[in-house]
């Protein structure tokens, strides 16, 4: 029979470590600290080795080939460049669809565009009639590209809408 009632020893003569149960409980409540700061840590550590780049789209993209855009008159919307694109009479045209307020992206409605977030309105110009936003929605410079295709620049803004008409066939 062992001396102590949780011991392991069953000679009688040996000198028996007997832990508590506190100091078994104390140890361990330790142990589970001590790792849980080292997994932080290392995680932690490890976001740096993570690239912390941001999924953009490009500032520059393809509209397509002239022939495939010009073939329909009207405007519609590119969800991944967040832009409008207007054609008529062989002429394009792209105006963003961020509001100027915050962000968001713009719907176009019968007057114009409003932002849905906090109820910035524009005409159908892109120039603010109501809400918090400050400026106007901007166009985008064109050009056509050394493949053919028409390209959109969005580093070149202009706010004129008669001068952002783009001609590919002129």
């Amino acid at each position: 029979m062992p001396k102590y009632r949780n011991s392991l020893n069953t000679k009688e003569n040996d000198s028996d470590p007997a832990i508590s149960r506190r100091s078994f409980l104390a140890i361990m409540g330790m142990g589970a600290c001590l790792g849980g700061a080292f997994s932080l840590t290392g995680a932690s550590l490890l976001g740096f080795l993570y690239p912390n780049a941001m999924k953009i789209p490009p500032s520059i993209f393809s509209l397509g080939r002239p022939e495939e855009l010009l073939s329909r008159d009207g405007k519609f919307f590119n969800p991944k460049q967040k832009v409008f694109i207007e054609t008529k009479d062989g002429k394009v045209r792209v105006q963003t669809a961020v509001c100027t307020h915050l962000g968001c992206t713009v719907n176009m409605v019968d007057t114009g565009y409003a932002c849905p977030c906090h109820g910035s309105t524009y005409d159908q110009y892109g120039k603010n009639t109501g809400g918090p936003a400050p400026f106007p929605l901007v166009y985008f410079a064109i050009f056509k590209g050394a493949s053919g295709d028409i390209m959109v620049d969005k580093n070149k803004t202009s706010l004129d809408w008669n001068a952002a008409w783009y001609s590919p066939l002129a």
